[in-house]
């Protein structure tokens, strides 16, 4: 029997969109902008250009919130560093009123959200591997600088924070090793 708190990823498609109706992350411009990215066609936009998105929902079907994950090429070590191979999270957004739930951390459902975005980079990275210059050696994202309790999560599950970058809109830039 599934753990209570289980969470399903549930590939996104676009019909998926009329089950979201209504969702939000919060009131914080950085949330209502994660909020408007899976709601609106920014989302179709980067599923084209090769971005995997993820429903998370209770066994219950209820969602939780999405994330997803894309490959790209960056300067590494940013900002000035050679192009290199990246796995991105280009967006992650859990549901207002599911954060920091339930209230056992093991089965927080933001832990289990990155859990699986982690496990799927690392499979990115595998894959790739038979080609090492093109392989993966890092998970980033980007997350508003005054979100400081997103920021702490992600150090909790092991980023770290790549210091004096910024990119778009006032975003630091966070990494975490994936690579072999």
């Amino acid at each position: 029997m599934p753990h209570p708190h289980q969470l399903y990823a549930v590939p996104f498609i676009e019909a998926a969109q009329a089950r979201l109706v209504g969702f939000s992350c919060g009131v914080e411009p950085w949330s209502r902008h994660v909020g408007e990215w899976i709601l609106g066609s920014d989302v179709l936009d980067s599923i084209k250009r090769g971005t995997r998105v993820w429903i998370f929902e209770t066994e219950t079907k209820e969602v939780v919130g999405f994330g997803s994950l894309g490959r790209s090429r960056w300067n590494w070590p940013p900002p000035d560093g050679s192009k290199a191979a990246i796995v991105l999270i280009p967006m992650l957004g859990i549901a207002e009123h599911f954060q920091g739930q339930p209230p056992d951390p093991e089965w927080r459902y933001s832990r289990q959200i990155m859990g699986h975005l982690i496990a799927e980079a690392q499979k990115l990275a595998f894959m790739a591997s038979e080609n090492p210059t093109d392989a993966p050696q890092w998970l980033v994202l980007m997350v508003h600088r005054d979100n400081a309790r997103a920021i702490r999560f992600y150090e909790q599950c092991g980023f770290e924070l790549i210091p004096g970058v910024e990119r778009r809109n006032n975003h630091v830039v966070m990494k975490l090793w994936i690579g072999g």
